[in-house]
């Protein structure tokens, strides 16, 4: 059954949309200041629906987890129409049926009754809690923060463990850095975060002197997901899983992660 719905799906989408001969195009979303994975380029020009063709990159976006998901489709011979927006507008955009994917995002059980994810990993990271340098709070898992107030960005999931405990009070914030504002005027008393991504944004700002960090919780890896019943999701997550074991095997994604080192 797989099989016939790939060939039927593959026939439909041959078919262009606004565009000449028969080239193969998958419509994406993901964010930006999601650094080291999806952020902007310096001077970055903003570009609603960029066109990236095999062989050529974005204008507007760099990141380890756009250079595995756009290797990977590249490698298929998919051209990349891309969306840079908010992740709850990438959100939507995937419900309406505006993009076919949206990345990178980790499988919860609640994120499962309307999504399909892809086989292949986009990325995988550690969570971690970050508090005042000169906290003296014992750190004993994540349950040792319940009720106490946590800054974690709306929209953004932490894994299962931060999604399954109901008794830390969450404090939705629009950014990294504003998690870390609040934490710094004492409303807080921790910020939830993506290891590798919150600290290259502390790095940035020049900040990361001020905080420490507890844990890991949680490692988790995160996808490209699409729609269920979405014929358009299925066949850009089987693309995807193709072109990404591909670039396994040739070594593309190692060589991808020594770059973002």
């Amino acid at each position: 059954m797989r099989a016939i719905l790939t060939l039927i799906v593959l026939g439909v989408l041959s078919v262009p949309a606004g565009l000449c001969g028969a080239e193969k195009v998958v419509a994406l979303a993901t964010l930006t200041n999601f650094v080291p994975f999806c952020f902007n380029r310096e001077k970055a020009v903003d570009i609603s629906g960029e066109m990236i063709p095999p062989g050529s990159d974005s204008l507007q976006l760099q990141g380890y987890s756009w250079d595995v998901v756009r290797e990977s489709y590249h490698a298929m011979g998919y051209t990349i129409r891309l969306y840079v927006v908010p992740w709850e507008r990438a959100v939507h955009y995937l419900k309406t049926g505006k993009v076919a994917a949206i990345f990178p995002a980790n499988r919860t059980k609640v994120r499962q009754r309307d999504f399909i994810f892809s086989e292949r990993v986009v990325d995988e990271m550690r969570m971690v809690i970050y508090l005042p340098f000169d906290s003296i709070f014992h750190w004993d898992g994540l349950d040792s923060m319940n009720g106490l107030r946590v800054a974690a960005v709306r929209g953004w999931s932490y894994g299962e463990q931060w999604e399954n405990n109901r008794r830390i009070k969450k404090e939705r914030t629009d950014s990294i850095l504003q998690s870390f504002i609040l934490l710094d005027k004492t409303r807080l008393s921790g910020v939830v975060g993506y290891e590798a991504a919150y600290d290259f944004a502390l790095k940035l700002a020049d900040i990361s002197h001020r905080y420490r960090k507890v844990g890991p919780f949680e490692v988790i890896s995160e996808y490209l997901m699409g729609s269920k019943g979405s014929p358009e999701s299925d066949l850009a997550i089987m693309a995807f899983d193709r072109g990404q074991e591909r670039l396994s095997a040739a070594g593309t994604v190692l060589d991808i992660a020594e770059k973002w080192r």
